[in-house]
């Protein structure tokens, strides 16, 4: 349920069961990274600033994580949303969808294409 809500919120877009390939890519995305982020492994060299040269396997997983995230959120969401602008006749009184509003940024010169895969990526892990 949280996922449709964000989701629908973000990208005006809902999974329709649990079973779907996108909801369950998310999710082992999702976990994978959560687990990253609560693992020993990610604070030990704050503590113990010798061992640091230990976490180049760590950050190397967590950096391939990081890209797979992004690519995914680009490829089925951002790309998509556009295109689906651009054949979409523009209308202002239209009801937008938080996306919507991040690539109208993007047209202004506000923002570049880093910052809203990296906008979308926050507001999916706040949710």
């Amino acid at each position: 349920m949280m996922y449709n809500n964000m989701y629908r919120i973000m990208f005006d877009r809902r999974f329709e069961s649990e079973d779907d390939p996108l909801f369950l890519k998310l999710k082992a995305l999702n976990g994978e990274r959560s687990r990253l982020a609560q693992s020993f492994e990610y604070n030990y060299g704050d503590f113990i600033p010798i061992l640091r040269p230990f976490l180049r396997g760590y950050l190397k997983i967590c950096k391939e994580v990081k890209e797979k995230r992004l690519q995914l959120f680009k490829d089925y969401f951002v790309d998509e949303r556009k295109k689906l602008a651009s054949t979409k006749a523009t209308d202002n009184d239209s009801l937008k969808c938080a996306i919507d509003h991040i690539l109208e940024a993007q047209q202004k010169g506000e923002i570049n294409e880093d910052n809203v895969l990296y906008i979308v990526e926050n507001i999916n892990v706040a949710a």
